[in-house]
């Protein structure tokens, strides 16, 4: 299979281009599975946009959400896994959630 890479920039405009639902269509793992995401590239995006493009990462490899937020804004259809520590990310895939999750953090989306 010959896959052509769209750069990052390109890939995040589109995925943050629809309406701030999980719904929406490209996540951020269909799109870019086999790219690290910078801070700097998402440094300036909200804290919704944030934590859909974290939390596709996570749908789209099988997770089970627990949360109602996430369930209602992935649904149930595509659990596999109820234990995040069995969800098969490569390590692009698990770097990036992680990169995400610390803008969130510095941004001060994430609770304490």
């Amino acid at each position: 299979m010959n896959r052509t890479l769209l750069p990052l920039s390109l890939v995040v405009a589109a995925t943050f281009a629809v309406p701030a639902t999980a719904n929406a269509g490209c996540h951020l793992i269909d799109c870019v599975e086999n790219v690290y995401i910078a801070p700097k590239e998402i440094e300036t995006r909200s804290c919704e946009d944030l934590w859909i493009l974290r939390n596709s990462i996570w749908n789209d490899a099988g997770y089970c959400f627990k949360t109602e937020r996430a369930v209602k804004a992935f649904g149930t259809h595509n659990c596999r896994y109820p234990d995040q520590s069995a969800v098969p990310l490569n390590d692009y895939q698990r770097a990036n959630a992680k990169t995400i999750l610390a803008v969130e953090t510095a941004h001060n989306c994430i609770a304490n």
